[in-house]
């Protein structure tokens, strides 16, 4: 958790590192434990996609932000993008324009992830 904003949190997945906001945080979190955690992605004003040439895996952190560009392929039925052991929901309402876009490699620009950490502690596997 950063020492400036409350609600900053960074996240490991699968050797990946993001930044997220941290909407619901019901017990202290201990850096190298394992928790259940829920992402979500906020798309305030202009929904930006943009298709691929190349099949990319990223997550990019906007000027250390929480806003992030990321890449991957898409899943239109499934409302999903794969960004390459994280998979993002994509609310229907931004794709229903898109449906071209399925099973293809996309960049979708969002203003926030947040995360919310699930069960009251962490996961017992």
């Amino acid at each position: 958790m950063s020492p400036i904003i409350e609600e900053e949190v960074t996240l490991e997945i699968d050797g990946i590192q993001i930044v997220v906001f941290a909407n619901v945080c019901p017990v202290e979190l201990i850096v190298g434990e394992v928790y259940q955690i829920e992402l979500d992605v906020t798309i305030l004003d202009e929904f930006i996609i943009k298709q691929l040439d190349l099949e990319e895996y990223e997550i990019y952190q906007e000027n250390n932000s929480f806003a992030y560009t990321l890449q991957g392929k898409l899943d239109i039925d499934g409302g999903t993008l794969d960004a390459g052991g994280i998979t993002f929901e994509i609310d229907s309402e931004f794709l229903m324009d898109y449906g071209y876009l399925d099973e293809q490699y996309v960049q979708i620009r969002v203003d926030r992830i947040s995360v919310d950490f699930l069960n009251d502690g962490m996961f017992e596997p």
